[in-house]
């Protein structure tokens, strides 16, 4: 049976559900971090209102219904999250959980969008209830058919590898190789608050290997060359972080990082104000540099971190029969893709 007309705006409004977390310590690469020599990276700019943008643009998006496509369906919230891995062991688990809810659902608008402002072109009509209006007699069940699916106008979520085999979900419209935005993952075991606020920062671009938020922009850039797209989003399903690239991928813009549950804007807003700047939406996000070159150089040496792991004991033999601790180097993929 058809969906039922979607309000956008309501749709968008809800907050991602709770999950628990139990990943394995000491998850993650630990490889040797190589040089950075094709690197252009040089200033990062953290985007303070990005908030007030994405509301400023869900406030001014039309307010009437669309139809969804019968191909591209809406996942209902309240009953797929009680389909969500919880809690989440693996960045499978995670990688299963983004596609199923948030990222299901912003494809599903996006496709409905393809077709105009009244969504997919549908012959018969749905109530709020998800009932057919003419009381579903087969005398009318070609009347009743849908317009036939035009697979260049869905989008969708490709799940795809990078070349160590770390997993990545990429926005694509039909079966194009064009890449809108990626969205990749990172393991909250290894990837703590703390290294979230190194990450989330202005400032000129230092290459560290000594410092895994550094570390982890090297990558981002990497996968955005690679994949030939200017719009990322990282994640560990508690935290969130929109970002981008200039042109040349000089320069990168990054939001605060937003929590799975937060309000004004949610996540879902969020996902789809950058989903719609990736296509050239007006009022999405305005690519205005700010000079950062005269503040002090991001990412230096911090040795209280590393004693923060170490404390100031003396070695002591591992275990093999126990899991291996997290350490500085501990991020969700390989470390040694770059070397690929």
């Amino acid at each position: 049976m058809p969906q039922p007309p979607l309000n956008i705006q309501k749709y968008l409004d809800h907050t991602l559900p709770h999950l628990n977390e139990k990943y394995p310590p000491g998850t993650g690469g630990t490889g040797a971090r190589s040089d950075w020599s094709e690197g252009t990276l040089k200033g990062i700019e953290v985007v303070p209102n990005f908030g007030l943008l994405v509301k400023d643009y869900i406030d001014k998006f039309p307010a009437q219904a669309v139809n969804p496509s019968p191909y591209a369906k809406y996942p209902k919230q309240v009953q797929v999250a009680r389909e969500l891995p919880d809690p989440l062991r693996t960045t499978g688990d995670l990688q299963k959980a983004l596609a199923t809810l948030p990222l299901a659902g912003i494809a599903s608008v996006l496709t409905a969008l393809e077709s105009g402002p009244q969504g997919y072109p549908v012959k018969n009509r749905v109530d709020a209830a998800g009932y057919e209006s003419d009381g579903g007699d087969d005398d009318h069940e070609e009347e009743r058919a849908s317009a036939p699916r035009d697979e260049s106008k869905e989008w969708h979520w490709r799940y795809s590898k990078s070349p160590m085999g770390s997993g990545e979900l990429l926005l694509v419209k039909g079966e194009t190789d064009s890449v809108n935005m990626v969205v990749r993952t990172i393991n909250s075991a290894a990837f703590t608050a703390a290294d979230w606020d190194e990450y989330v920062v202005t400032g000129p671009y230092n290459y560290n290997t000594k410092s895994k938020a550094s570390w982890y922009w090297s990558r981002m850039w990497g996968a955005c060359k690679r994949l030939q797209t200017r719009y990322f989003v990282l994640t560990d399903w508690n935290r969130w972080s929109f970002g981008c690239f200039n042109e040349d991928q000089s320069h990168a813009w990054i939001s605060p990082v937003l929590w799975y549950n937060a309000m004004g804007p949610t996540i879902l807003e969020s996902l789809f104000y950058w989903a719609q700047t990736t296509k050239g939406a007006q009022n999405g996000f305005p690519l205005k540099e700010k000079d950062v070159s005269a503040l002090a150089a991001l990412f230096p040496s911090n040795p209280a971190r590393r004693v923060s792991v170490s404390g100031n004991k003396g070695h002591v033999a591992r275990d093999p029969t126990q899991p291996r601790a997290a350490n500085e180097s501990d991020i969700e993929e390989s470390d040694a893709e770059d070397n690929a």
